[in-house]
């Protein structure tokens, strides 16, 4: 379990390294989004979707609905390369462009339209992210959030996440917190 961590967060400090930062009015949130960032390419390294997911589109879509907090740190990962796929960003999308995506993010902007966004994703191969409160208890996949220590601490859906018909890989898993979603722990 420490050795995964070690080898993914070690990632995470290759994709920031081989970045260019810009400056920041506040480096410490600066250094957080391009953490964020790293993150959301390992989740799309470290993810598989069912084959049906690429036969029109060849890029891996990774989109933000809502409030973009994260600045310049996304550039440092548009174009990349994911198992021969390039990651194309989408920043500011509109509702009715969700099931154009692979991996959203859902920007803490968004919480009164949250069951709304998981409502629409929740029969597609969308990877939902975000950092709101009980994101992964109300459905969705992965919430990314700063614990009281002030590091990044995941919690993952895994029955959601297993109903998307995506595979997450161990590596995820072994440095995250498991969850259920609330509905599912009252049955």
């Amino acid at each position: 379990m420490i050795r995964a961590r070690l080898i993914f967060l070690f990632s995470a400090l290759i994709l920031l390294l081989s970045s260019s930062v810009s400056s920041y009015a506040d480096g410490r949130q600066a250094k957080e989004h391009y953490v964020k960032t790293a993150f959301l390419y390992n989740f799309a390294r470290l993810s598989e979707w069912p084959k049906k997911t690429f036969i029109h589109n060849e890029n891996i879509q990774i989109c933000l609905i809502g409030k973009d907090n994260f600045g310049d740190a996304l550039y440092s990962i548009q174009h990349k390369k994911v198992r021969d796929q390039a990651l194309t960003l989408r920043r500011h999308i509109k509702f009715s462009d969700i099931t154009q995506c692979h991996l959203l993010f859902i920007s803490q902007s968004e919480k009164i339209k949250v069951q709304k966004i998981l409502n629409v994703t929740k029969n597609h191969a969308i990877l939902t992210i975000s950092e709101l409160p009980d994101f992964a208890h109300d459905g969705g996949h992965i919430r990314l959030f700063l614990n009281a220590q002030s590091t990044l601490s995941l919690e993952i859906n895994l029955a959601a996440i297993k109903h998307s018909g995506i595979k997450i890989s161990s590596r995820i898993l072994t440095i995250a917190t498991i969850v259920s979603s609330d509905n599912e722990a009252n049955k």
